[in-house]
């Protein structure tokens, strides 16, 4: 292996340029294939269902808006039985709106595909790819 120093600038420069390049052109295939993929798709779709279901709104807006008075409550751990019995109903009558609950399980489904490819990239770069992007890791 040769030292950077006993190497041409310009050779080095032009071999960082095809290296990013390249990781630029995989990236965007990476993309594309990604976002035509059947658990993407299907999750698009939910989301779009979800937007134009008002009942599974007024649902959702019902269980926000009822934790949100009680988070101090809730962080604290002091919420009291009847108060989370009511969050608890509210929570699964959002979650058992038909929309919701296909908008939760395309979620989980994609979020399988996004965990195997950062298996999979993991395997490839030799470092935990999931890790390093929840810490910042290497970008940022």
């Amino acid at each position: 292996m040769l030292y950077t120093s006993t190497q041409d600038p310009a050779d080095l420069t032009a071999a960082t340029r095809a290296a990013e390049a390249e990781a630029l052109t995989a990236a965007g295939t990476f993309g594309a294939v990604l976002r035509a993929s059947p658990e993407f798709t299907a999750l698009l779709a939910a989301d779009r269902a979800l937007s134009e279901d008002a009942t599974a709104a007024a649902a959702i807006e019902a269980f926000q808006s009822r934790q949100a008075e009680l988070r101090m409550e809730l962080m604290m751990g002091v919420l009291p039985e009847a108060q989370h019995a009511e969050l608890e109903r509210l929570q699964q009558a959002m979650l058992a709106a038909p929309a919701v609950a296909s908008y939760v399980d395309a979620t989980a489904a994609f979020q399988a595909v996004c965990r195997e490819t950062a298996s999979v990239l993991s395997a490839q770069i030799g470092i935990d790819f999931a890790a390093n992007c929840r810490s910042g890791g290497c970008c940022g």
